[in-house]
């Protein structure tokens, strides 16, 4: 696992990911109070070359060499990967070099830069988020740089799906009593339609919020949402689902001393359960169980409990 990279990771949307981290930790152009990994640490619209082209390029390269060979590229991570000034470059090269599909899950704010909409463009699939249709639910959910507009956000999705529809899964991120009221979900299913995606995707609350407490929707609440969309939206399957057997098979550098750190990188990126772990680790449960039980007595993870599952969280 680089410095950049890390998994592959089973992906509920997905399948099998290798993540790439463009970005410094929590640097994003919006605060979501449903964030996995906490409040943004620093709220910013200005790309940056944060990391060398080459670099990126080399570690994703290597990351596919050593195995599994992951189903998507996913360049995701801590914060906004459209903040990164030489993303097209990377996917580009990429594209040319690893023959795997690449994957860019964005927050979709800046698709209205024309740049950014060209980077954007250099990937297979590309997922934005739409959790609001209305400014004053843009504020409560999202809590964007003072800077965003959401008329614009939106046109600037519209625009790029008008052009390359088949890459664009529009996902809509609903928590319980915050934009699920009739009047949220009519305005998003309104900008879900103006998009005009070739799919949308609904998700809810189901990993920890650190710092924060968010709630998400059942099952069947998200199956009756679905049914507001034309087309019906797709509700994404609560659990994670188990990677097919032998799918993740131990790495080479999957022995114990090196597991902690392995853990503590993962769980960095997203909360998982143990079984999570081992599955994206290729690392017997019964000895993540032992590492994860010596991480917690030394106060460097902890456990929080989801609903009936049992999270790991840094």
């Amino acid at each position: 696992m680089g410095k950049l990279t890390y998994g592959p990771v089973p992906s509920r949307r997905f399948g099998l990911s290798l993540g790439v981290d463009v970005v410094p930790f929590k640097t994003c152009t919006l605060d979501c109070i449903y964030c996995q990994l906490g409040p943004t640490d620093l709220l910013t619209v200005e790309r940056q070359a944060f990391v060398p082209p080459e670099q990126v390029v080399q570690e994703v390269v290597e990351a596919v060499e050593r195995g599994p060979r992951p189903d998507v590229i996913t360049f995701a991570g801590s914060g906004e990967p459209t903040l990164y000034l030489h993303l097209g470059t990377v996917a580009r090269e990429l594209s040319e070099r690893v023959g795997i599909p690449l994957n860019l899950i964005t927050n979709g704010t800046l698709l209205w830069m024309d740049e950014v909409a060209r980077d954007a463009a250099c990937f297979d699939m590309v997922a934005p988020n739409l959790d609001a249709g209305d400014e004053q639910t843009f504020a409560r959910v999202n809590r964007p740089h003072s800077s965003l507009d959401l008329e614009r956000v939106i046109d600037g999705i519209a625009r790029f799906a008008a052009s390359y529809r088949d890459k664009v899964r529009l996902e809509v991120f609903l928590a319980a009593g915050v934009n699920d009221s009739p009047e949220a979900l009519a305005a998003i299913v309104a900008a879900a339609g103006r998009i005009c995606p070739a799919m949308v995707e609904l998700n809810t609350a189901v990993r920890p919020t650190p710092g924060r407490t968010v709630s998400g929707l059942s099952a069947a609440e998200l199956s009756r949402i679905a049914g507001l969309f034309d087309p019906p939206a797709e509700p994404v399957a609560v659990l994670v689902p188990r990677a097919a057997e032998g799918k993740c098979p131990a790495p080479p550098d999957s022995a114990s001393d090196g597991l902690a750190e392995r853990v503590v990188t993962t769980l960095k990126r997203r909360p998982c359960t143990l079984d999570q772990l081992a599955e994206s680790l290729g690392a017997p449960r019964r000895e993540l169980q032992a590492v994860a039980a010596d991480l917690v007595a030394r106060g460097m993870i902890r456990e929080q409990a989801r609903g009936d599952a049992v999270f790991l969280v840094v």
